[in-house]
């Protein structure tokens, strides 16, 4: 035993003058250089930009760099050294200023790629706070890419932002959400919302409506997965009946009119747009229905499908019989808005692919169309826009948009799946008189403008050929 216990620790020793050998102590862990951070967001304050990231692995601190141009030049960067943990507020910045950061981690050994650019806005207390967020949310999403599939739920945000998934379902029969789909929510003065954690890369903005009742957001799943998820506040006190999907007879303002744009990803990825009206019997007739690959126009201009409504605003289609040709796809759980305005539903097609619909009621049902009224003016404002492909491609875009008062429709910040921040080119919108918007230079788009006029909804084909779905909500009232 004893002549076993020198050999031990003889073979002990030699191994151990063996690493010596090579210049260093036995004991000590060489880490190399840290991995480049991720998931950087950028939160605006009143005059301060709060950033969090993911920890990089053989971190022993981090450097913030800060500029107010995208890629700024090494003249151009300030730079916050030796930052522990994996957050830092940086204060002192102009409010209504753009700041674009990185963040790099470094050890004894060097210092690592920057991550990813994030920015933001810093700007003074604004009309929205986070117990807008508090309450109960129906979330409907599209994941386009890898595992492409819709989900559908609900979610309760509490006072601190946490988000608890009280249901779900998706169309591969899972009933358990992806840790990216939600965690810690905050929102920004300016309505903008993101969350922490495994869902670190999602960009929302919070509509600044009278109910502040819907969030459209963007991000990834893991992998090529894309997601836009829009969520729709159950708003106290506001209830549903029959009278808000039907018509009201000729005797008061006739057929109730509304739009729907759609986007299908999967096997089909593909958008969908078309017009409709709903009679006082419920049953809807198709008047129009457009597609990059062609459709036949659902029965022919008979009605196609009977709507009904529960009293908590949860909107179905049922086939009527007989039907030649019947639609690709029938929205069963679709939630209606608590203006009573839009319905945002999913489905899978006939094809098996999942489809994301957003049907927007051109007026109200007791309103005539011919009461309505819209000019370009209307459309001027500030924008926060989110927008989903139904091919990878770049997967994901959101960005601030600005529209003037004829119609010109600009980028300020732009940001895709693929990394591109580059502005796309401004165009010029045209709005008829039932809130319809096209753009003459593209005959791909096709627009909806809300009756309300706080919400833009669109599909566009780029000129990649990838097919999109765009939503952009006001961002103030």
């Amino acid at each position: 035993m004893k002549r076993r216990g020198l050999a031990t620790l003889l073979a002990l020793f030699f191994l151990s003058f063996s690493i010596c050998g090579c210049g260093s102590s036995p004991w000590r862990y060489d880490p190399g250089t840290p991995e480049r951070p991720s998931g950087l967001v950028a939160t605006a304050g009143d005059g301060e930009v709060t950033l969090s990231w993911s920890p990089a692995n053989g971190a022993a601190g981090y450097n913030v760099y800060c500029a107010t141009s995208s890629g700024g030049s090494a003249a151009s960067v300030a730079k916050i050294a030796n930052v522990t943990g994996s957050s830092a507020v940086v204060s002192g910045l102009g409010n209504g200023t753009r700041y674009y950061f990185v963040v790099s981690a470094v050890n004894a050994k060097g210092e690592s790629a920057v991550s990813d650019e994030a920015s933001g806005i810093p700007s003074p207390p604004g009309p929205f706070r986070q117990a807008d967020l508090q309450g109960t949310w129906r979330f409907n999403a599209l994941v386009s890419g890898e595992d492409a599939r819709w989900m559908r739920g609900v979610a309760v945000i509490d006072a601190g932002g946490g988000v608890t998934v009280a249901s779900f379902a998706d169309s591969t029969g899972g009933n358990v959400a992806p840790a990216e789909l939600f965690s810690t929510m905050s929102i920004q003065p300016d309505g903008s919302v993101s969350q922490a954690g495994a869902a670190a890369g999602f960009h929302g903005v919070l509509a600044a409506n009278l109910y502040k009742d819907m969030v459209v957001g963007t991000s990834s799943l893991g992998g090529a997965s894309r997601m836009m998820v829009v969520l729709q506040k159950v708003v106290p006190g506001i209830t549903f009946s029959a009278a808000d999907i039907k018509g009201t007879g000729r005797l008061v303002a006739g057929p109730l009119a509304y739009v729907y744009h759609q986007l299908s990803s999967g096997g089909l990825r593909e958008w969908e747009y078309a017009s409709c009206q709903v009679g006082q019997d419920q049953g809807v007739t198709y008047l129009s229905i457009n597609a990059p690959t062609p459709r036949q126009l659902p029965g022919g201009g008979s009605k196609v499908v009977s709507l009904s409504i529960t009293a908590d605003g949860i909107v179905a289609e049922t086939l009527y019989p007989g039907v030649v040709p019947q639609p690709a796809a029938l929205i069963t759980e679709g939630v209606m808005s608590a203006d009573k305005m839009t319905v945002v539903g999913t489905a899978t097609d006939a094809s098996g692919a999942p489809v994301l619909r957003i049907m927007q009621l051109v007026h109200p049902p007791a309103v005539l169309l011919t009461s309505a009224s819209y000019t370009a003016a209307d459309l001027a404002g500030e924008y926060g826009f989110h927008a989903l492909y139904g091919a990878a491609g770049p997967g994901w875009a959101y960005g601030e948009q600005s529209v003037d008062a004829i119609g010109t429709a600009a980028f300020s910040s732009w940001r895709d799946a693929g990394g591109t921040i580059s502005l796309p080119a401004s165009y010029t919108l045209t709005l008829d008189q039932q809130g319809a918007l096209t753009d003459a230079a593209d005959p791909s788009f096709h627009g909806e403008f809300s009756y309300f006029k706080d919400m833009m909804v669109s599909i566009r084909t780029d000129a990649a050929g990838a097919h999109s779905l765009g939503i952009a909500l006001r961002r103030s009232p």
